[in-house]
């Protein structure tokens, strides 16, 4: 099980990777309150960060719409 460094359970969506090469996930939480998005050194396992690794390592990538589509759509 993956909680944040605060102790609350999360359920992992996906992740990315920013300029700088640090990989951060979306997740929702117990409480099922929208999306988030955590550092992976601010998540915590039952089994430390080899579980961490194994279900991130799982995850798709986040998709997200390219700038020159966006400009491509009309506005209505």
């Amino acid at each position: 099980m993956i909680y944040s460094r605060f102790g609350t359970q999360l359920t992992l969506v996906s992740k990315e990777q920013d300029g700088g090469g640090r990989v951060h996930v979306q997740v929702t939480t117990q409480d099922g309150t929208g999306l988030r998005n955590y550092s992976l050194t601010d998540l915590t396992a039952d089994n430390g960060m080899p579980e961490i690794n194994e279900a991130v390592a799982k995850l798709p990538w986040k998709v997200v719409e390219s700038l020159a589509a966006r400009r491509a759509r009309k506005i209505r």
